[in-house]
């Protein structure tokens, strides 16, 4: 086998929200068939539930090892034998995986673990962008980005309430300041040699993520890919796919977030040559030389954009 793919909503065996749920069976669904159609030989292990309708949907293909994870199973542990197997033969991996609860981070490790060449971020780089107060200490002094409050135990009250009402945030949490704007992503691959901007990309959010346009122009495009990088920059360490949260107000381009993994603009997102292929060259230290082809517009979840106009 040449690629081991693992997805965690799809994977995992946990209960999962039904819109992550979504979001991970699309990008899932993307990375596979772009790394199939690449000619690549791909290992992953899905949940039993899914299991059936996913191997209805690829059954053509003869390149493609899915492994039901029966219930009860431990996926971490599933995945480690994968990895350490002398049958597996694996040359690559790629983990699409939530920062929480340091999942990705465990399972990243697992991987350098291995003689698995990871095509994503490193370990380092993820403990870092997966905590969010930490990637406010690495990058406030070099970009703009909200105010944020270290994790403590806070109460939050009204400014004129009585009765003792209040709202305790955990000590698990921050409290970050507020910024009015318009939400935009940019997608990256990072190299050893350089930061290779994808695409910017309108994002969709009501009451969740709903969705975006990739590959958007703007008139602060240079400068949003800019202020990007430079907060890549200055956290250091990235590899692979990188997709940076931002918010624009009037001019002010604020960075929200680093998310040192796979995103979901990527299922719109088409690359010359194919996204698949960039991972795998760039893991290997080559230069990227690329196009990205015309942009999409896509949706995750109807019900919620419904209830608001799209901008």
């Amino acid at each position: 086998m040449d690629i081991y793919f693992f997805e965690y909503a799809l994977g995992s065996g946990e209960i999962v929200d039904k819109n992550i749920l979504e979001e991970g069976r699309l990008m899932f669904d993307r990375l596979l068939k772009d790394f199939l159609k690449q000619g690549y030989s791909v290992l992953s292990i899905v949940d039993i539930k899914y299991y059936d309708t996913i191997m209805e949907n690829y059954k053509q293909e003869k390149n493609l090892n899915i492994i039901a994870l029966e219930e009860g199973q431990n996926y971490k542990l599933k995945i480690k034998e994968l990895l350490n197997s002398p049958t597996t033969n694996l040359k690559y991996g790629l983990i699409i995986a939530p920062e929480c609860d340091n999942i990705l981070y465990d399972l990243t490790k697992l991987l350098e673990s291995s003689n698995t060449i990871n095509l994503g971020a490193p370990s380092k780089a993820v403990e870092i962008a997966g905590d969010k107060y930490l990637t406010y200490l690495k990058i406030k002094d070099s970009v703009k980005t909200p105010k944020t409050l270290q994790p403590d135990k806070y109460i939050v009250k009204e400014i004129d309430g009585c009765g003792g009402e209040r709202q305790v945030i955990n000590n698990n949490s921050i409290i970050q300041e507020f910024i009015e704007g318009e939400s935009y992503s940019v997608s990256f691959i990072v190299g050893e040699h350089s930061i290779y901007p994808l695409c910017l990309n309108k994002q969709y959010i009501k009451e969740c993520y709903c969705g975006g346009e990739t590959n958007i122009d703007h008139p602060l495009k240079e400068e949003i890919i800019n202020q990007c990088k430079k907060a890549i920059q200055t956290i250091g360490g990235f590899n692979g796919y990188v997709g940076v949260d931002v918010i624009i107000n009037n001019e002010n381009i604020y960075i929200l977030e680093i998310n040192p993994r796979i995103t979901t603009s990527i299922i719109g997102i088409d690359t010359n040559p194919s996204l698949s292929t960039l991972l795998v060259n760039n893991a290997l230290k080559n230069r990227l030389k690329y196009t990205v082809k015309k942009g999409k517009k896509f949706i995750v979840n109807n019900e919620i954009l419904n209830c608001g106009d799209t901008e």
